[in-house]
């Protein structure tokens, strides 16, 4: 729910493409320079050197909840890796799914995000469930995620598995539009120590350290420490705005296999920070605030913490059965509200093989939520503090019609919420390879995103109007009777290996929504106070009075023409088309819905190895213009990120990144809903050693 101001516009588009081409030009002719000894280097990247039939091999878990092929998942799903996180330069989890095709990243300031899948994107985003081995990161008071407090250490994490499109049928409401699972390594994996460290003009400093070792008879345990600190951006003048941030972590895993049939994983993490924020706050005059308007800077302090436990155990070579406990808590403190969240969820998984040909998975699930929310002038809740719960089953059933050539894959998800009730989550699945290098699926889906405590229980008091003879105060109002935001899915796609160093996949989809959230404005009202005896509200009550449909085209391609370079492509169309229903005239959240991600982005990542221990990769970027409403416009943009990396022995690993080197500063969003200041992402370098002991 946007309430856009003109505050909200004061940044400086991007460069044209004409004013950035020196720089790219530049770029490219250093990245096909011919690389001397490259290709007898004994120290290769191994992800180089690795053939895409291969990659093509990689297995996941986040399609089906079981290991399969990457080739034999009948979704469009995309896998970055810790390597090529590592080469990416990135710093933080949503500058890498700016990797994948069809996901939507944009900054709004140094420390807010705005990421989905295939459109309607937002801070808030709420059609997007976002999983840190098999934990939920969604937040039960808006549905979305916290983006700055998902700062684990980008060495631990092993693969992150984009899923494009509704997962609902196996993992529940809110997997609307896609499922991001960040899957961390094994404690084994990570043994011995690791220090790295940096700094740089935007990252002012960040450092990790990391040990695992080996106890008693197959276990392992690492631990961690990590803190960073991030400068403030600047607004479109060049001024210096307030958003800089800071965050300490640290947490532990642990894996033991007592015998061969069972294993058991425990993490748990603990974190707490801070992050300055400037917000545009609206009050009615009083005698003691004449003014009906302020801009104070502030400071948000976040903490929290989460401990895992999972047990699985292998039943035959046929059959696994798995249970999941968690337990979250998270706590924020803002000028604007005061949140507490406490989460506990349970989850129980069989799998087993029935005739042979039928691959059965089944599930149950609970989870329960309690928050407290601390009231302000700005932002209260009705109750302030409230439990729901949460319950589900799945089952899903890959039944193999023609062994190794064609397979049908359905299955539903079963829950039962306390907003709504009883929800239905069905798809159906058809996977069909008529040759090793060639594989073909379709796929129809239902998803919801149920309602949060935001679209229920909030008062939100967004705006004042001082226009005489009285001010008017706009407010937001919950609606204890706000229905599920329903999604039909139609997808295509197409995986292919056509040489043996190219690889092609290709997706289309369809996206059919319904009883979408906007505004619809409520006869006014007069509330006199002491302090404000002239109060005239005009409410504005959350309703599903919108329909609409995206539809679009998703490529990535893989090529390498030589052992020691490999190319990366992306390339994402989306069209989105909303339709307001009556009484409501809600243009501005319609037209944020319509206008809000790119029609079209790409990327081409460009990865050398020298030789000599020296890597050296260049990551080309582009994105369209965002079209929200005429006076809050944001331009595209292009622009380039550079990485050097030499190794002078195996362990050591010194490297220089930059950042952003087409544009001195560009704005890439505009917030919706809470009226925080957008702020432009700068040109930024930075240095960085890691160390393996």
């Amino acid at each position: 729910m946007s309430t856009k101001t003109e505050s909200t516009a004061r940044i400086c588009g991007a460069p044209s493409l004409a004013a950035a081409l020196p720089g790219l030009v530049t770029a490219l002719v250093l990245s096909l320079a011919t690389p001397v000894e490259a290709a007898g280097n004994a120290n290769m990247s191994e992800f180089l050197s690795m053939p895409l039939e291969d990659l093509m091999q990689i297995e996941i878990t986040s399609v089906s909840k079981k290991t399969q092929r990457l080739s034999d998942a009948a979704a469009a799903v995309f896998v970055i890796t810790q390597e090529d996180i590592r080469r990416s330069g990135v710093t933080s989890i949503p500058e890498a799914l700016r990797m994948a095709p069809g996901v939507q990243v944009a900054r709004i300031d140094a420390n807010k995000w705005a990421v989905s899948i295939r459109g309607l994107n937002g801070r808030f985003a709420n059609k997007l469930l976002v999983l840190m081995d098999g934990r939920s990161l969604y937040s039960p008071l808006f549905a979305g995620v916290y983006w700055e407090v998902q700062d684990t250490p980008l060495e631990d994490i092993d693969r992150i598995e984009v899923i494009r499109g509704p997962g609902a049928a196996l993992w529940g409401a809110n997997a609307v539009n896609g499922v991001i699972n960040i899957i961390t390594k094994s404690a084994e994996a990570t043994q011995g120590g690791m220090l790295s460290a940096g700094g740089g003009t935007e990252s002012r400093d960040f450092v990790t350290a990391r040990y695992g070792f080996g106890f008693g008879k197959d276990a392992h345990l690492r631990f961690f420490v990590k803190h960073q600190d991030t400068a403030s951006q600047v607004f479109g003048d060049g001024t210096t705005s307030h958003d800089a941030w800071q965050m300490t972590r640290t947490g532990f895993r642990m894996d033991a296999q007592p015998n061969s049939s069972d294993s058991l994983t425990v993490s748990g993490d603990y974190y707490d920070g801070n992050a300055e924020e400037r917000y545009t706050l609206y009050h009615v005059p009083t005698l003691q605030a004449p003014t009906f308007i302020s801009e104070p800077n502030a400071n948000s302090q976040m903490r929290g913490g989460n401990l895992l436990g999972r047990w699985q155990r292998t039943l035959s070579d046929t059959s696994n059965l798995s249970l999941q406990f968690y337990y979250d808590h998270s706590e924020r403190n803002m000028i604007i509200l005061g949140e507490r969240q406490d989460t506990v969820d349970f989850d129980l998984q069989h799998r087993f093989t029935l005739w042979e040909r039928q691959d059965i998975i089944w599930g149950l699930g609970f989870r329960y939520s309690n928050d407290a929310l601390a009231q302000t002038a700005t932002i209260s809740f009705n109750p302030p503090t409230r439990g729901t719960e949460l319950y589900s089953a799945f089952v899903h059933d890959e039944v193999k019609l023609v062994p190794d050539r064609l397979s049908l894959i359905v299955g539903s998800r079963f829950e039962h919420n306390s907003y709504t009730g009883f929800e239905l989550q069905p798809n159906g699945r058809l996977l069909w390879t008529p040759a090793p290098n060639h594989t073909f699926w379709g796929a129809v889906s239902r998803a919801v995103r149920t309602p949060a405590r935001g679209d229920s229980d909030i008062v939100y008091r967004y705006l004042v109007d001082p226009t005489p003879p009285l001010p008017v105060r706009y407010q937001i109002d919950g609606n204890k009777s706000f229905k599920s935001e329903t999604l039909t899915a139609y997808e295509l796609g197409y995986r292919t290996e056509p040489l043996p160093h190219v690889a092609l996949d290709v997706a289309l989809f369809y996206n059919d929504y319904q009883k979408l959230r906007v505004l619809k404005v409520e006869p006014f009202q007069y509330e006199p106070s002491a302090q404000a005896p002239t109060d005239i509200v005009q409410p504005l009550s959350l309703a599903n009075l919108m329909h609409g449909h995206t539809y679009g085209a998703e490529l990535g391609a893989e090529w390498a023409p030589i052992i020691w370079w490999r190319l990366h492509a992306t390339y994402s169309y989306l069209v989105s088309k909303m339709y307001l229903e009556n009484p409501s005239i809600d243009d501005i959240n319609k037209r944020d819905a319509e206008g809000g991600s790119p029609q079209h982005q790409f990327t081409v990542r460009s990865g050398l190895d020298l030789g000599k221990g020296l890597e050296f990769d260049l990551w080309l970027r582009g994105s369209d213009k965002l079209s929200y409403i005429d006076r809050t416009t944001i331009p595209g943009y292009l622009t380039l990120d550079a990485r050097l990396a030499w190794r002078p022995i195996p362990k050591l690993e010194l490297s220089v990144v930059g950042q952003n080197l087409l544009h001195d500063h560009k704005q890439e969003f505009n917030p919706e809903f809470i009226n925080t200041f957008p702020t432009a992402v700068q040109r930024s370098v930075y240095g960085k050693a890691t160390w393996k002991f």
